[in-house]
């Protein structure tokens, strides 16, 4: 299980590019020293940078002072745009040229001497039928208002059928563990939902996003919320698709589109392909975590790891690749 820890802030949507540039270009920039030197040059205020620790010689060279500026030298541009997308999904707003970042409260001001661009997020709306789990019962999606950017999910309401079990599974796209749950309990939750024994319902959470896999915690769970606004009804297939996909490989945006046009319909593979490409929901994924991990998912207790599955407000503690050890919990709980 992947344990639950409080997210830094907020993820990266589509990039904000606040654009701009130097009145005179600075020469290139090739030591973490000359960075440093460019920096106070061009009115950066805090003046004692600190070079970090770096274990290997492959890490970027970073210079720190205090908690809120942070020079960093990356090996190449690629290495130094991955590094701004990092610090992105910890809701940070960084001045991004080449192989370096600056990452201080007055990057504004720095950019009219050393250029680059500055990039930041952007609060969105989150997808419809999604406020934050996506829910199935007899008679398919139960539909949703889209959470606002600047508000929260409605208080979900009881399942309609004062029978039925009332089911959430909380996933990370990135979690092996995960992948197990839905590939031994995946036709159990459906047919359970389908049948109406239960209303099940399906909240993506961002906890594993590393450099290495692609940020697949976070961009996964957007792709997921793509899907789950634009055609909701492939939603469980492409989810189990998906998880699967990300045990094998990190994630890559035309990937993960190419994998959602084989779930959804020829109307919508455009749409949700663009909303993968562009992160849009990656706000609101983010939030989501934020919420799961703060609040008290059915009213029992926030989130502590994935996966995590809550019947009628009982946390199933058993072994999630075994299906039939799932089942007679569902079986055991009072609706």
């Amino acid at each position: 299980m992947r344990r639950a820890a409080r997210p830094v802030g907020a993820a990266l949507v589509a990039l904000a590019l606040l654009a701009g540039c130097a009145a005179e270009p600075p020469p290139p920039i090739t030591t973490i020293g000359e960075l440093g030197a460019a920096y106070l040059d061009a009115g950066g205020g805090c003046g004692e940078l600190v070079e970090q620790y770096r274990a290997s010689e492959d890490d970027p060279v970073v210079a720190a002072c205090g908690t809120d500026t942070e020079l960093v030298l990356a090996a190449d541009a690629d290495q130094a745009l991955a590094i701004a997308t990092e610090r992105q999904l910890q809701e940070q707003t960084v001045l991004v040229s080449g192989r370096w970042l600056i990452r201080d409260p007055d990057v504004e001001q720095l950019q009219q001497r050393l250029g680059g661009e500055i990039v930041t997020l952007a609060p969105a709306d989150g997808p419809a039928n999604m406020a934050d789990a996506i829910a199935f019962d007899a008679g398919g999606v139960v539909p949703a208002e889209p959470v606002p950017a600047d508000g929260e999910p409605a208080e979900r309401a009881a399942p309609a059928d004062a029978s039925a079990h009332d089911v959430l599974v909380v996933v990370d796209a990135q979690c092996e563990y995960c992948d197990r749950l839905l590939g031994a309990s995946g036709d159990l939750l459906t047919e359970l939902a389908d049948s109406g024994q239960a209303r099940v319902a399906y909240l993506p959470v961002s906890l594993g996003d590393a450099i290495g896999n692609g940020f697949a915690s976070t961009l996964g769970a957007n792709a997921l919320a793509c899907v789950a606004d634009a055609e909701p009804d492939a939603y469980r297939g492409f989810q189990s698709a998906l998880l699967s996909h990300l045990q094998q490989a990190a994630f890559d945006a035309t990937e993960i589109a190419g994998l959602a046009a084989e779930h959804v319909s020829g109307d919508a593979q455009a749409e949700v392909g663009d909303c993968i490409q562009t992160a849009r929901f990656a706000w609101w994924v983010r939030q989501a975590t934020v919420r799961a991990i703060d609040e008290p998912l059915q009213g029992v207790e926030p989130l502590r790891g994935v996966p995590t599955v809550i019947v009628d407000g009982a946390t199933f503690a058993g072994d999630v690749g075994d299906a039939d050890a799932l089942a007679a919990f569902v079986d055991e709980q009072t609706p």
